[in-house]
């Protein structure tokens, strides 16, 4: 893309020179076709050539920029009437003293009649030219505003993904630490563990997360290791199911794009049924659609509604999951008889990642 761009662009003096040179032969070939009279024409177009160019230079570098592009376009439209009128006179000018006049090159074709015929009919043969030029200039103009805004918009979305990113950081090392907290307190021997696996967790955050894709299997192994996490925590008390199907071989998402819905289940579901929790997730992974299922119970009364199904966490990877995989994703989120889930059906990319 760079390279078209760069020879369209860049070389623009050889444009130039092209543009000129297919309407001189154009002109010369087109008229001098009529009566074989093609020398005759190529002298003419080579007299005609410098009011062409100062007709089509005065209008693309004085009256677009100037007002046009100004957005002045009473003032626009009442020069460009000005400047068309001009540029018929002029070649009428050069037509009338330099071709048809006694000893011309075309006086023997040369028919009377009036001068603002003759100007209004040079006028309709040769504006075309700046005319076009315009054209030319206003899509140029139109394609280089395209690809500002087109990279204007891709640096708004990268630095809303490394903000959402950020955020996915603390709002995970606050839950894990409050986990370690609480066995601390107890002076639990499991607390050593916890370091250990939340130190791979991290290490995962921290460089993994940087990048753009990930192996499936890699983003599948933190969803274990923070199920790892939560057992130690939870004990014999949490009942949890987890089920995997499907080749992961060659296959990337998004990072952590999964983690929030399982966080959610934890903070929303786990952690505030003091009956018996469970929590079900489900993994279908067939060609590059990955279908990812995962419902908890949880205690209606004991938490608001609002707020259960738009905490910081579910808010982040939707907004992710706009930006990644527009029109490659479906997001479900139902809350029903003390059952929330989530049904996420994601089409992944194939390639290989070292």
């Amino acid at each position: 893309m760079e390279n078209v761009k760069g020879l369209i662009f860049r070389h623009r003096i050889l444009w130039h020179v092209l543009f000129w040179v297919v309407w001189y032969l154009f002109y010369s070939f087109t008229y001098g076709s009529n009566n074989e009279e093609y020398s005759k024409q190529f002298i003419a177009n080579l007299y005609l050539l410098p009011v062409r160019m100062i007709g089509t230079y005065s209008l693309i570098y004085l009256i677009l920029p100037y007002f046009l592009f100004r957005k002045k376009y009473i003032e626009f439209g009442l020069l460009i009437l000005i400047h068309a009128l001009l540029f018929g006179i002029l070649i009428w000018f050069v037509f009338e003293f330099f071709f048809f006049c006694p000893g011309g090159i075309m006086y023997e074709r040369y028919h009377p009649s009036g001068y603002m015929f003759k100007i209004f009919g040079n006028l309709i043969l040769n504006y075309q030219i700046p005319a076009i030029a315009a054209g030319i200039v206003m899509f140029k103009r139109w394609y280089i505003e395209q690809q500002h805004s087109l990279v204007l918009e891709k640096e708004k979305l990268e630095a809303e993904l490394k903000f959402l990113k950020t955020q996915i950081h603390p709002h995970f090392l606050f839950n894990t630490l409050n986990n370690l907290y609480a066995l601390t307190l107890q002076k639990s021997d499991k607390a050593p563990d916890i370091v250990i696996m939340l130190s791979n967790q991290l290490d995962y955050i921290l460089y993994s997360s940087n990048e753009t894709e990930v192996k499936l299997e890699s983003e599948i192994n933190q969803l274990k290791g923070y199920i790892e996490l939560e057992k130690i925590r939870y004990g014999e008390r949490l009942n949890i199911q987890f089920n995997l199907e499907g080749d992961l071989d060659n296959k990337c998402i998004a990072p952590l794009i999964l983690l929030p819905f399982l966080e959610n289940s934890f903070k929303h579901g786990a952690s505030r049924d003091t009956n018996s929790p469970y929590i079900k997730i489900d993994i279908q992974i067939k060609d590059l659609q990955l279908q990812f299922r995962i419902e908890n119970s949880f205690k209606d009364e004991l938490q608001k509604p609002d707020n259960y199904t738009e905490g910081i966490g579910l808010n982040n990877v939707k907004r992710r999951l706009e930006l990644l995989y527009p029109q490659n994703y479906t997001l479900e989120i139902t809350k029903e008889n003390d059952i929330f889930s989530v049904l996420l059906n994601l089409r992944l990319t194939q390639k290989i990642i070292s």
